[in-house]
């Protein structure tokens, strides 16, 4: 920490430079998609060891038991509220790919007819719809 400033001062300028400086993020992260896939690629090894250790010593129960309910409530207030509306603006492009291999099944008949409730007819219709998008899954 720098000389003479206090643990809250330098909180106070970490929390002012997030939006102060929003368009340095904006410049130094355009265009560096390949570099964080290859980085990350390269991590692989590294991050399976880390997960096994991880799992091993029981860190994720530790966790979240340290951080407690208030860091979840907490985040979403801070973060997950201010967010909604801008991630949910920006899904639907990602939602369509996503979907793309299924569009074709949307409006599709079944072979197997509607039955009464809790007919037959009806579990042999949800494996028959389920079959299907597990085949176009690939």
């Amino acid at each position: 920490m720098p000389k003479g400033i206090s643990p809250q001062e330098a909180a106070n300028r970490l929390t002012s430079a997030g939006i102060q400086l929003g368009d340095r993020y904006k410049t130094g992260t355009q265009g560096k998609g390949s570099k964080q896939v290859a980085g990350a690629l390269a991590a692989v090894d590294n991050f399976n060891k880390g997960i096994q250790e991880a799992i091993a010593k029981g860190s994720f129960a530790k966790g979240v038991q340290e951080a407690g309910p208030s860091a979840f409530d907490q985040g979403v207030l801070n973060k997950g509220v201010n967010n909604w509306g801008t991630g949910m603006q920006l899904s639907g492009d990602k939602y369509l790919k996503k979907i793309a291999k299924f569009i074709p099944l949307w409006n599709q008949a079944l072979a197997t007819p509607r039955g009464a409730k809790r007919s037959p007819n009806n579990l042999k219709r949800m494996t028959e719809n389920v079959d299907r998008f597990v085949r176009a899954k690939g």
